[in-house]
């Protein structure tokens, strides 16, 4: 399903988090996924594994050697972090033309379409996109997975600008905008082909000109509760199963052997 602005973002192809370990963290998550890594390789100054899901891709990848201009877009980590989630790649039947509109919109390209994950992807500028680091691409492969992204969460110091980004350049629909006391949060939704882009504002922290984050993941599997036991018995920790937001479902979140993502699951 693609969002509104059809001839522009079709949905969210991957998310890239960077890590040190690559084999440790591949196994870690191939125990959360109950599947294998789909694809290895090597690219400029990296190394990458990537895990095919049923409606996007999770790129672990590490950086070697020399930052290349590849590298400084899909491997970025604050300094001192082990890990931490990278770049958001946008899927796009026309990257070098969707690149052009965005320009005009007031969001460039960072530089030369670049080879990436067996296709071209076009960086676009992080200090045009509030800090976040966003590439165009050509939709990947399809997966039979059982498990898919439910959402990403992006930490914002200012939701109006985040807005401008995501809706006004991006074209991506806002789906909600609600301010909760009780959460201390602005949430806001945004649709991206079937998975939600969520911006998170903390209401206390007021107006900043911190850039964007992304912060968090949010995985969608058919039976929740099978899901937990699994990574129980597996000797994962995970927190209890507790009710969701939204009817009818429930959720429990993993402690760690998520690379440091801040990571739940959501299912019936």
């Amino acid at each position: 399903m693609a969002s509104r602005d059809t001839d522009l973002i079709l949905g969210l192809d991957h998310i890239t988090l960077v890590v040190e370990a690559l084999d440790a963290t591949v196994a870690a998550y191939e125990s959360l996924f109950a599947q294998g890594c789909t694809a290895r390789g090597e690219a400029a100054g990296l190394e990458w594994a990537r895990f095919a899901l049923a409606n996007t891709a999770l790129v672990l990848v590490a950086p070697r050697g020399e930052a290349t201009a590849l590298a400084r877009q899909v491997a970025q980590r604050p300094e001192g972090a082990r890990a931490a989630l990278g770049a958001l790649g946008f899927a796009a039947a026309d990257p070098d033309g969707a690149a052009r509109l965005l320009e005009r919109r007031g969001l460039p390209a960072a530089g030369p379409a670049l080879p990436w994950l067996d296709r071209q992807a076009v960086p676009l500028l992080p200090d045009a996109a509030r800090g976040l680091h966003m590439l165009l691409t050509p939709p990947g492969p399809s997966a039979a997975s059982e498990t898919r992204l439910d959402h990403a969460v992006i930490r914002s110091g200012d939701p109006d600008r985040t807005i401008a980004l995501l809706a006004g350049r991006l074209g991506l629909e806002l789906r909600l905008d609600r301010s909760n006391p009780a959460w201390g949060t602005r949430l806001l939704f945004f649709r991206c082909g079937d998975l939600v882009v969520e911006v998170s504002h903390e209401l206390a922290g007021g107006i900043t000109d911190a850039p964007d984050t992304i912060w968090g993941l949010t995985w969608r599997v058919p039976d929740v509760g099978a899901t937990h036991a699994r990574l129980e018995a597996a000797g994962v920790p995970v927190s209890p199963l507790r009710v969701g937001r939204k009817p009818g479902t429930r959720l429990f979140t993993i402690r760690d052997h998520a690379a440091e993502v801040p990571t739940a699951f959501i299912g019936a």
